[in-house]
């Protein structure tokens, strides 16, 4: 009983701490995609937002820009690939909603993207305007999507980094990887039910990690996607396609407290979801793997870091880069 109140007592010492003396985000030198510093984003509450760049630009199925009712009834002629450069994504709280602005190799490919949006039927819940090589899109009927909609018709929009810049500080504590720059970066709030819905959309598993990031007190999270090369993006999202393509994602977060209390929080948590400790260098880590996917968790004081990649030694790699001064 004794060792259980001890244990208690520095658990509550240690949560006072964290509660006192909480870390602010330092901005750092991570590599970005090119372009998004001229990334626009609504001026609205946003659940989220991924931007993507590409150059030579990716692959994109023509039916990714329809609903599979909408795909199955395309004519033999419409069939086929676009080639996307960019793209900026932001989703409300609720990620039913979304808006885009998506970016094609030409106003020929743009004039496509269009034709396929404007050949759905008529419906409250999709908007767009084409401004070649760009298509603006709004989905969604609520009061957040119409602002939006007000928004792009206005094209009354702000940078990344103004919309959020705890997410922008976030992002810019990504790897350094100027060799294998991200294909995608983004960023989440992990209010209700958002990583769960985020990990369905993406047919991918949690690894505990809605478990973890509860526990330390993640509520904020900033991630970039790697890849070997520019790829086609697939029908689905799976853990197939991140093991095929070699796929990594790194996210990083702030939960607030210093960086003992990360340690010790992580630390108490990691055994939970079957996280075993590993040494990467001269540190330790946590390491687990599920399906054939790697996943290594690790702070740097007060900046908690995720890895998910189809190898060990890529995600090492991640950890390693992410760390490292």
């Amino acid at each position: 009983m004794l060792n259980r109140r001890r244990f208690l007592g520095l658990f509550a010492i240690l949560a006072l701490l964290g509660a006192a003396c909480s870390s602010q985000i330092q901005g750092g030198t991570g590599t970005l995609p090119s372009g998004i510093d001229s990334a626009m984003v609504p001026d609205a509450e946003l659940g989220g937002y991924i931007y993507f760049s590409s150059d030579p630009p990716i692959a994109v199925s023509n039916e990714r820009f329809l609903i599979p009712s909408e795909a199955a009834d395309l004519p033999p002629r419409a069939t086929g690939k676009l080639q996307l450069s960019r793209a900026t994504i932001a989703i409300s709280e609720a990620p039913k909603d979304f808006s885009g602005t998506l970016e094609f190799a030409n106003v020929g490919e743009a004039q496509t993207a269009w034709d396929l949006y404007q050949s759905r039927p008529e419906s409250a819940d999709f908007s767009g305007v084409l401004d070649a090589p760009k298509v603006h899109i709004v989905h969604g009927e609520s009061p957040w999507a119409l602002d939006v909609r007000a928004q792009v018709d206005s094209g009354n929009m702000v940078s990344i980094e103004d919309s959020d810049p705890l997410a922008w500080d976030l992002l810019t504590n990504l790897p350094e990887s100027t060799e294998k720059p991200p294909l995608a970066v983004g960023a989440l709030t992990l209010g209700g039910d958002m990583l769960k819905d985020v990990s369905e959309l993406a047919g991918v598993q949690l690894f505990g990690l809605n478990t973890v990031f509860g526990f330390v007190g993640v509520h904020n999270v900033a991630f970039g996607i790697y890849a070997d090369a520019s790829v086609d993006v697939p029908d689905e999202l799976n853990e197939e396609f991140f093991e095929e393509v070699k796929v990594a994602v790194v996210m990083v977060s702030n939960p607030g407290y210093p960086g003992v209390v990360v340690s010790f929080l992580l630390k108490m948590v990691s055994a939970r979801v079957g996280m075993e400790s590993i040494e990467i260098g001269d540190t330790a880590a946590r390491y687990r793997t599920v399906n054939d996917l790697h996943l290594i968790v690790k702070n740097k004081g007060s900046l908690l870091y995720t890895v998910v990649a189809s190898t060990r030694s890529e995600a090492e790699r991640l950890v390693l880069s992410a760390i490292e001064d």
